[in-house]
């Protein structure tokens, strides 16, 4: 019996945590004035038709001590108010992990992301949370046996592309081909979970670009086929399109942004509601027998 594909759909819900390490004026005053009109917006989209999502939430949002001193608003770094419109969102949201205060696995030691991943862990316990999902800060996978230590089950991987990831010297051209890969109608890869040992990597398919810069160029009309294509992949192969953004991808034109998803959540939907495929959350992925937690 063929296996039916499946829709995965992730946001790395960050705030100012996102850009810690880079932080402008700008950037620190739209956490605290943009973010919460578009997670209001996109909730209501997820719940128009019906479409779950896998919120990756840095665990520090929850944490008023951790806002304490840093700069502007509270707003750009605290944000429970956020997290409880999705947890009683009349759609069945996954309210996923995006690390403790946003650092990078792939540059830190084992005991940093043991700490860091207790951190969040407790949080998410605290508020009722479940804990079995991980998005990696930056998409930067690193100390996996952490991970499943810490009672983790699933990850989103890197995106699967058509052109190598080059790092060095060479990284400009992975970047020129990364927007080029955005801006014109290539197909996204669709992929299927992978198992490491008790964790399961749901690599990522396709991210929604923000309209700032060049990526003003990224047409709707050429996202919106990227889209379809993905889907109908997902449908056509029994693999798993994974859909990701952040909420700050809608800072600019932010109605077409909107009317792009309200566009294939609507197409996703109809297609779930014909049997084509499944529409998921990461956690869905997760082994039946999880494994145990860290002490």
């Amino acid at each position: 019996m063929k296996r039916k594909g499946k829709l995965v759909i992730s946001i790395d819900l960050e705030l100012a945590w996102g850009v810690w390490d880079k932080l402008t004026p700008g950037q620190l005053a739209a956490a605290a004035s943009e973010e919460r009109p578009i997670c209001t917006a996109l909730l209501a989209l997820f719940e128009r038709h019906g479409v779950p999502a896998t919120w990756a939430l840095v665990a520090a949002l929850l944490d008023a001590e951790s806002a304490a001193g840093r700069p502007g608003n509270k707003a750009s770094w605290y944000a429970p108010d956020i997290v409880e419109r999705i947890a009683t969102s009349k759609v069945r949201h996954e309210i996923g992990s995006h690390g403790g205060r946003h650092i990078y696995f792939n540059a830190i030691d084992k005991a940093a992301a043991r700490a860091d991943l207790d951190f969040a862990r407790a949080l998410h316990r605290a508020h009722g949370l479940a804990f079995k999902s991980l998005v990696f800060p930056r998409n930067a996978v690193g100390h996996l046996d952490v991970l499943a230590e810490a009672g983790l089950a699933t990850y989103r991987g890197p995106d699967l592309q058509w052109f190598p990831v080059l790092a060095g010297p060479a990284r400009p051209i992975t970047r020129a081909a990364n927007l080029a890969d955005k801006l014109l109608p290539i197909p996204p890869r669709t992929g299927a979970p992978q198992s490491h040992d008790c964790l399961i990597e749901l690599p990522g398919s396709m991210l929604l670009l923000g309209r700032n810069g060049l990526r003003r160029f990224a047409l709707p009309a050429v996202t919106r086929r990227k889209l379809a294509m993905g889907l109908a992949r997902a449908a056509e192969s029994g693999g798993v399109f994974h859909f990701w953004f952040h909420p700050s991808n809608f800072y600019t034109r932010r109605q077409e942004q909107f009317d792009t998803v309200d566009w294939f959540l609507q197409r996703a939907a109809d297609a779930a509601g014909r049997g084509e495929i499944e529409i998921a959350t990461m956690g869905d992925f997760a082994p039946a027998q999880a494994p145990a937690a860290m002490n």
